[in-house]
């Protein structure tokens, strides 16, 4: 007996990963690839003019990731999503997503993944419970924040504390802690270092960057409206400020 069709969206910042992805859902009977995005606000559109039953999701995105592409949405398909490494966020979803791959997969787990998504949309309310339950589960705060985290130097891991950074930032899309002698790359994004960072301390002060409050000098008028922040480094390092979230800023540091 034939099925209905399935219409699958591909969300996912890197071309080769949606070319891939799109030769396997070729060769999968009763699927249909509606279209590809590249980041959160090409697939909001994509997702508004085509609907498509089943969103293939990237975690990983510059700007916006995944999961603030999902909370964004008003009608959300069923989800499976896609990760290269991230546990931290492979556990928090596991028990309510339709299904995750982790990068690289095979045809036959994507198969499968499909497959589960097709049963989670015979029955669409029990679908959106366990849509909703996945974002209540992301957006409540973690029981202990991020405190310590592992970076590789050559050979070995080393373990670094969160209260010596000074600073997050991106470079060529890679994420790194600045330290006050050196950076290390983390493997984690801004948006997940932003919900998992004790927000007492750290704060989205723009897209590309979140400041270790603690370090703090002195916060100064930029052009058109943005600002600057000064931080207590011997190089008296400089961020950049936007203007949406200079007020919040503002009040964190009581100015």
């Amino acid at each position: 007996m034939d099925l209905p069709l399935l219409r699958v969206l591909i969300v996912d910042d890197e071309p080769p990963a949606r070319s891939r992805a799109r030769r396997m859902l070729a060769g999968i009977a009763d699927v249909t690839v509606v279209g590809e995005a590249g980041s959160a606000a090409e697939a909001r559109r994509f997702v508004a003019e085509t609907a498509p039953d089943v969103m293939l999701l990237d975690i990983q995105m510059p700007g916006e990731d995944g999961f603030a592409l999902l909370e964004s949405l008003p009608r959300r398909p069923a989800v499976v999503f896609v990760t290269a490494y991230d546990q931290y966020a492979v556990r928090a979803f596991e028990e309510n997503a339709v299904d995750y791959l982790l990068k690289p997969f095979r045809a036959e787990r994507l198969e499968e993944a499909l497959g589960r998504a097709r049963h989670s949309l015979a029955d669409p309310a029990e679908l959106s419970r366990r849509l909703e339950a996945m974002l209540q589960t992301l957006s409540r705060p973690a029981e202990s924040c991020l405190e310590r985290f592992t970076v590789r130097v050559g050979n070995r891991q080393v373990i670094l504390r969160a209260a010596e950074v000074l600073w997050f930032g991106t470079e060529e899309k890679l994420v790194f802690a600045a330290m006050p002698q050196t950076r290390h790359y983390v493997n984690y994004t801004l948006d997940q270092l932003e919900r998992r960072l004790d927000p007492r301390r750290f704060a989205r002060i723009h897209r590309a960057v979140i400041v270790n409050l603690d370090f703090a000098a002195a916060l100064r008028p930029g052009f058109a409206g943005t600002w600057r922040l000064q931080l207590k480094d011997e190089k008296r390092t400089e961020l950049p400020v936007s203007r949406a979230r200079a007020r919040r800023l503002r009040e964190a540091l009581g100015a």
